[in-house]
């Protein structure tokens, strides 16, 4: 590319660049569909997937409901199949025990998204939403602070290793080669 050509292009871009209208980064998570029904019942299936135990908070404590909404915005196929998911989750509650998926026992809940997730329909809804509330939930400096995950921050670029344990690999030392020596 010749300079002269170079510095036509970087001209035009300087005078159409101000016309152009960029939509804020936060209005991609505004465009998704929940409304007030699918996010309660998506914040139950997501306590159904990360229930709360002992000193770990559920799902919905640490904003996977928000995140949830908030990559489904950004994308219409994703966010059109986990409304439609969350939908059929309310018409299973509602069909089988006549009252909303949110308001149920915590085992009849757990039954409903143990069919969702043997059955599969809409087709790719559970794997989508088991995938999205674990990488809300486990993404979370809270959570990996409560694990003692250690991640690496600052300028560093590696995180601080442990002193290497010899016993954790003496057992795969012992076994037998898993491999057939082959001669050439």
């Amino acid at each position: 590319m010749s300079r002269r050509r170079f510095v036509r292009g970087s001209v035009r871009l300087a005078v159409v660049s101000p016309l152009i209208q960029f939509a804020p980064l936060s209005a991609l998570a505004q465009t998704s569909r929940f409304g007030l029904a699918e996010r309660r019942t998506l914040r139950a299936a997501a306590d159904v997937i990360v229930p709360a135990q002992n000193r770990m908070p559920a799902a919905s404590a640490v904003g996977a409901v928000q995140y949830v909404a908030g990559v489904a915005g950004s994308d219409p196929a994703l966010d059109a199949l986990l409304f439609d998911g969350l939908q059929a989750i309310e018409a299973n509650a509602m069909t089988a025990h006549s009252t909303r998926f949110d308001l149920l026992a915590a085992d009849q809940q757990t039954t409903i998204i143990a069919g969702f997730e043997t059955a599969n329909l809409p087709a790719g809804f559970f794997p989508a939403l088991r995938d999205l509330v674990y990488e809300a939930y486990y993404t979370q400096p809270r959570i990996q602070k409560l694990l003692g995950y250690n991640f690496r921050s600052g300028r560093r670029r590696t995180a601080p290793l442990e002193t290497f344990d010899e016993e954790r690999v003496a057992l795969v030392r012992n076994m037998p080669p898993l491999f057939r020596q082959v001669t050439s």
